[in-house]
């Protein structure tokens, strides 16, 4: 009899075992929330400018280092915008680092931009975009190499002077038939102006696809200041018509 009690226990304990592990699954915020963004609320009185560098390196251990090997290593520091300029310079003049594109926007607090490396681009200015993330041009996708997604907004009080920098990304892989998107990053940090967030893209698909070179995405905040909204939306409109 208590044989028989200790294993109706024991099938008890592995039932509730299992259903908290199904539970701390579904709660994990990356399986929740990776590669999902909410629409916020638009601060029309705040706009934030931001500027983009994509590029690339063939020395694994600029800015990052990967002495633990690629695996191990982090994916993402943050230092003054001045040292980055400086260092990305003198890394092109010693021809260690090549810069494939950069961007920048202008947005309100809370509003998405996209600022998108493209297969054959030389845009200046990203296009600030819908939260539904919808594209107004059919089949854009086809002429991009990634897709990238930014918007600045107030956190917490807690951020103290520091604002919400969130990033998405995705890998975007082009072939005759068909193009494929694969979110690859996906990021939230804290900053303020003259800061630069540096993000090193380390997926399966883009190391397959860079082989030895390592790409990065670096988001700079220039400013964050009170905004004229008729003048704002009137200059956008400019750049639209060109």
């Amino acid at each position: 009899m208590k044989k028989k009690l200790s294993v109706v226990a024991l099938s008890l304990l592995i039932i509730i075992s299992m259903n908290v592990i199904s539970v701390n699954a579904q709660s994990c915020p990356n399986q929740v929330t990776f590669g999902v963004r909410p629409s916020r609320p638009m601060d029309h009185t705040l706009r934030s400018q931001i500027e983009v560098t994509y590029f690339t390196t063939d020395n694994p251990h600029v800015f990052i280092s990967e002495s633990a090997g690629i695996n191990r290593s982090g994916s993402y520091t943050n230092l003054s915008t001045n040292q980055f300029v400086a260092q990305i310079e003198k890394l092109e003049r010693e021809g260690l680092a090549k810069v494939r594109k950069r961007q920048s926007a202008t947005s309100y607090m809370g509003e998405m931009a996209g600022l998108n490396l493209e297969r054959e681009g030389t845009d200046a200015m990203a296009t600030v975009i819908d939260a539904s993330l919808a594209s107004p041009k059919q089949n854009y996708v086809f002429e991009l190499d990634r897709e990238t997604e930014i918007s600045v907004y107030k956190g917490s009080p807690r951020d103290g002077v520091y604002y919400r920098v969130s990033l998405l990304s995705w890998f975007v892989e082009v072939t005759a038939a068909r193009a494929r998107k694969t979110v690859d990053y996906d990021a939230n940090v804290l900053l303020q102006p003259g800061e630069t967030a540096v993000f090193k893209l380390m997926s399966d698909d883009e190391v397959r696809r860079s082989g030895a070179a390592r790409s990065y995405i670096a988001v700079t905040l220039r400013s964050v200041d009170a905004v004229n909204s008729a003048k704002l939306e009137s200059s956008r409109t400019a750049v639209a018509l060109r």
